[in-house]
């Protein structure tokens, strides 16, 4: 007898086959989605960091004057240790501006502006380069700013990432 049809063993094999093809492709979109949320988390933890100190620096390089310098502005060693944590000024509109961070959020007059903010240190420098904890002899500022990711990633997720950025400015209306 010739019927036309597969067999039992025809069709488990069949099975079996298209079983792995399905496992491969599974692991191959897994893998790319692992890392589209890895590289996500990176652009968001970099973008705010960059938004934080162009924000802060951009309003600190045309200030008036420094008005208040918080412990540990004036005491180092940079990068490594001390540094304060919030800054105030008189911008050049001869407004009073106080950025701080309060949790995780950079605040600027007690408004938020960047979440994700882990970490915000200040180092202040008179006019010959030297730490100072005094304010009116600030004339430049370095700040580095820690951002983590914001979306709840757990620790051993790969979206939860860091980055640090810092730059250094020098007050141009002194």
């Amino acid at each position: 007898m010739n019927e036309r049809g597969f067999t039992l063993a025809e069709l488990l094999v069949a099975s079996a086959v298209l079983g792995f093809i399905m496992l491969g492709v599974l692991l191959v979109q897994r893998q790319g989605l692992t890392a589209y949320l890895v590289g996500a988390g990176r652009v968001e933890v970099q973008q705010n960091a960059r938004a934080a100190l162009d924000t802060v620096l951009s309003e600190v390089r045309l200030a008036q004057s420094v008005t208040a310098v918080p412990a540990g502005c004036g005491t180092g060693p940079v990068p490594t240790g001390g540094g304060g944590t919030s800054l105030s000024i008189t911008d050049q509109s001869s407004t009073a501006v106080q950025y701080q961070l309060v949790g995780a959020t950079l605040q600027r007059n007690g408004v938020a502006l960047i979440g994700g903010v882990l970490t915000l240190r200040i180092w202040c420098y008179d006019a010959a380069e030297a730490l100072t904890a005094t304010a009116s002899n600030v004339r430049a500022v370095r700040i580095q700013v820690t951002t983590g990711t914001e979306s709840g990633a757990t620790a051993l997720d790969g979206r939860n990432q860091r980055a640090v950025m810092e730059s250094r400015v020098t007050l141009r209306n002194l």
